[in-house]
């Protein structure tokens, strides 16, 4: 079968030949200078793209389950919509990446650069985040349940970070003015001064009980703010 991988946005041929499958012809070109591919829509399950220049490509919509994209550069690249259940992400750099709506379920993301990625309205569950950075990362709408985030880093402005690590907290552990002013904190999506201006006497608990769960940025933040 006759291959032609393009420049998204050039249509300039990157890569021509003849291979069994595209799978096949990423895995044996797996070197080279992707950067910029149309491989929207592609086939690459189980595929083995370890450390792959696949920056600013098109990705979207791409069934990639299974794959191993470990110490890739993905930064820019546009993986909205695919698949990439169960794939190994580990160290790679998916910065500025576009992953709305994409399934991560069961995938490894430990120790990757999903600065300023959108993960927003993807399923993240059952996801390995541990010690990723996150800072300044989109998780709006974004499934994170039973995923792993210890160790993970810059989640302090995230709302959803916030959301997710206080669910998996015993009932019990806050008070019900607490509780009051977590749900208006998550709901709202409330800032920093709005949090310091409302709800001054209850958070120093909050971020407590978080920091001893392994989560100490908020706790670290909120002595800084009200030094």
């Amino acid at each position: 079968m006759h291959i032609e991988i393009k420049n998204r946005w050039t249509s300039q041929i990157i890569i021509s030949g003849d291979y069994k499958s595209i799978k096949e012809c990423l895995e044996k070109n797996r070197g080279s200078d992707l950067r910029y591919s149309d491989l929207s829509y592609s086939d690459l399950s189980y595929s083995n793209l370890i450390g792959s220049d696949l920056s600013y490509s098109d990705l979207s919509y791409s069934n990639l389950s299974g794959s191993d994209l470990s110490y890739s550069d993905l930064i820019g690249s546009n993986l909205s919509g695919s698949d990439l259940s169960c794939s190994d992400l580990r160290y790679s750099n998916l910065s500025c990446s576009d992953l709305r709506y994409s399934n991560l379920s069961y995938s490894d993301l430990s120790c990757s650069n999903l600065r300023y990625g959108n993960l927003s309205y993807g399923n993240l569950s059952y996801g390995n985040l541990s010690y990723s950075d996150l800072r300044y990362s989109d998780l709006i709408g974004s499934n994170l349940s039973c995923s792993d985030l210890i160790g993970s880093k810059n989640y302090r402005e995230l709302h959803d970070i916030f959301q997710e690590v206080v669910r998996r907290q015993a009932v019990s552990v806050f008070l019900d003015t607490e509780w009051s002013a977590i749900a208006q904190i998550t709901i709202k999506r409330l800032c920093w001064n709005a949090i310091k201006k409302r709800f001054s006497d209850v958070m120093p608990h909050i971020f407590e009980v978080l920091a001893e769960a392994g989560f100490a940025e908020w706790q670290e933040y909120w002595k800084e703010i009200n030094k």
